[in-house]
């Protein structure tokens, strides 16, 4: 792994911030809700993504097989830290960045990410939600995790998205009030796609019980 420190951080707002926006991908969303409150962690191209938008990177981190390497000389000058990962490594890029951000001191991590043409890096999404507690988002859908017990899903922060799927790591019992499609402890195993596609009722609030952690993903 090579470090190149290559601007000196902001000390005052350093103490200030502990929440982290990871950009994996170019995208179409806005980053100025984002800049003042999170630092910037560029992965592959999203770090050219920020650039593009006219914001420095406070931190780029990855092994940078996805970039020309004019793109990465881009890419130096623009981040506060370079970290270039060995291409044999223990853990994806999205990890890293992950783990980078909570060494960090984090208390709130977002990732933008996307589907791509490989099916296992889409999965890994599955496994910073569920382990690492990220937030994962682009311009069509968002995951999280819900915690074991009661939740609120709100229908005025969701209502743009069509539907709503909840899926379980774990045997889960999960019980679904105020959506289309209601159910009282259901029994989902890990990975079942029975509690898929449901959506919300105009302006009501969703409840939803589980006796685990549960995934829940909202799509348009």
């Amino acid at each position: 792994m090579v470090v190149y420190r290559l601007k000196k951080l902001n000390k005052g707002c350093e103490n200030l911030k502990t929440k982290f926006l990871i950009v994996t991908c170019e995208n179409d969303l806005n980053l100025s809700y984002y800049y003042d409150s999170f630092w910037l962690i560029g992965v592959e191209r999203g770090c050219l993504d920020i650039i593009s938008k006219g914001y420095k990177i406070d931190f780029a981190i990855s092994d940078f097989d996805h970039v020309f390497d004019e793109e990465l000389d881009l890419i130096k000058q623009n981040s506060n830290e370079f970290i270039k990962l060995n291409n044999e490594k223990d853990f994806l890029d999205g990890k890293e960045a992950i783990q980078k951000a909570y060494e960090l001191g984090a208390t709130e991590v977002l990732m933008i990410a996307k589907p791509t043409k490989r099916l296992d890096m889409n999965f890994s999404l599955i496994d910073f939600c569920s382990k690492d507690r990220v937030k994962v988002f682009n311009e069509n859908s968002i995951m999280f995790c819900l915690q074991k017990g009661k939740n609120i899903i709100e229908f005025d922060k969701y209502q743009d998205y069509t539907y709503i799927t909840f899926f379980p790591v774990h045997q889960t019992t999960i019980t679904i009030k105020n959506l289309k499609y209601e159910v009282s402890d259901l029994m989902l195993l890990p990975y079942s796609t029975r509690a898929y596609s449901n959506c919300f009722v105009d302006h009501q609030d969703g409840i939803i019980k589980t006796d685990k952690a549960i995934i829940v993903i909202f799509n348009k």
